[in-house]
């Protein structure tokens, strides 16, 4: 016999029934999950790298973490992230704000180390320059990255003066090879516009154009002009560099 609709305990049973399944449909709305939260996180993200991680663009930029946060030299932290890029962190570095390092410049950086080689831990995130490129700061230099020149880092004194020339945005661009060796514990390194040499007798000093054709003709800092002394010049209506073998002038055609 089929339960009369009109009993009153029949009416409270399919009450609760219809409640059951309203409740039930209610938390399985409460789990559905946005695109972006559907790709649950197989690591947790927390603390100054979590912060670095929305600062500089969340899942979007970052995609999910491929380890958990790990210990870095020194007392640091860090995390890897599936769309090429990393984030690090240390206390002592900007005043405890992690900071992104990705693509080719992160490449170049694990080259040279990772924060146990000379560069140490990344100061900022990997930021655009002037012109058309990127680069990240970091303790001990700098990598800047051109698509046409690759990754290169700079530091000490070569990179303090090419700083004072405006960086990659001025004459001398970005740098199309690494800081190398040069005669007498020197070091030299390779610009779009020219060059940098740096001695301890002789400092830091550009080298461009004319003057550094005839000086590489020479056999750079290892001929008979040696280092140059000084920057290039005005001189006698064209110009000129003292090296510590002597002069090269250059002057336009008559």
């Amino acid at each position: 016999m089929s339960p009369d609709p009109r009993n009153p305990k029949h009416g409270r049973r399919r009450a609760a029934r219809v409640v059951r399944a309203a409740t039930v449909l209610a938390v399985l709305s409460t789990l559905t999950l946005t695109p972006t939260q559907a790709s649950a996180q197989p690591y947790p993200i927390g603390g100054a790298i979590r912060t670095e991680y929305d600062e500089a663009g969340g899942f979007a930029f970052f995609g999910n973490a491929l380890n958990p946060e790990s210990d870095a030299a020194r007392g640091g932290r860090w995390q890897e992230f599936e769309k090429n890029s990393s984030i690090y962190w240390h206390p002592l570095v900007s005043a405890g704000h992690a900071n992104q390092i990705g693509g080719a410049i992160r490449a170049k950086w694990g080259d040279l180390g990772w924060e146990n080689g000379a560069l140490r831990y990344p100061t900022s995130r990997e930021l655009p320059t002037r012109k058309p490129g990127r680069f990240n700061q970091f303790e001990g230099g700098t990598i800047h990255w051109s698509a046409s020149t690759g990754a290169h880092n700079t530091w000490g004194a070569i990179r303090d003066k090419w700083a004072t020339l405006s960086w990659e945005d001025g004459r001398l661009g970005f740098p199309v090879t690494d800081e190398f060796p040069a005669k007498n514990n020197g070091a030299g390194q390779h610009f779009e516009g020219g060059s940098i040499y740096w001695s301890a007798d002789t400092g830091a000093r550009v080298i461009s154009g004319a003057i550094r054709d005839t000086w590489a003709s020479q056999n750079w800092e290892n001929g008979r002009y040696g280092y140059p002394i000084s920057d290039e010049y005005d001189y006698n209506g064209g110009r000129a560099q003292d090296f510590q073998g002597g002069r090269i002038e250059w002057h336009p055609p008559r």
